[in-house]
């Protein structure tokens, strides 16, 4: 009889896992306490996990680490623009910019 009913509720969870797309929480007391997934979900998470230089843990470390290359890219490209705008504003002057007529002064140097 307990043969039976374990075999029942492995079938049970076998199909939670199809209709939630292979992955099942266990709860216990109201806290989730397994994940059963299949077999191509774990190869897939730790693929993904081995992706990204530290492993992650949990969706929310995950997502956590996402934004923050998101964050840190969006800050490099505003450095390049801002340096961009400042080749553009202050351009660098050169001894060859100066013609043979003008005399080399500290004021014609840009400050930096």
């Amino acid at each position: 009889m307990i043969f039976t009913l374990y075999i029942f509720m492995w079938e049970t969870i076998k199909n939670i896992l199809k209709k939630n797309n292979g992955t099942c929480i266990i709860v216990e007391d109201g806290k989730p306490v397994y994940v059963v997934t299949q077999f191509e979900e774990y190869e897939k998470m730790l693929n993904e996990q081995s992706l990204v230089e530290a492993p992650m843990a949990t969706p929310v470390k995950k997502i956590i680490a996402e934004k923050e290359i998101e964050m840190a890219e969006k800050i490099n490209q505003e450095i390049i623009d801002w340096k961009a705008k400042q080749a553009e504003n202050n351009p660098e002057i050169t001894l060859s910019d100066l013609t043979e007529s003008e005399e080399l002064k500290i004021e014609n140097l840009p400050f930096v």
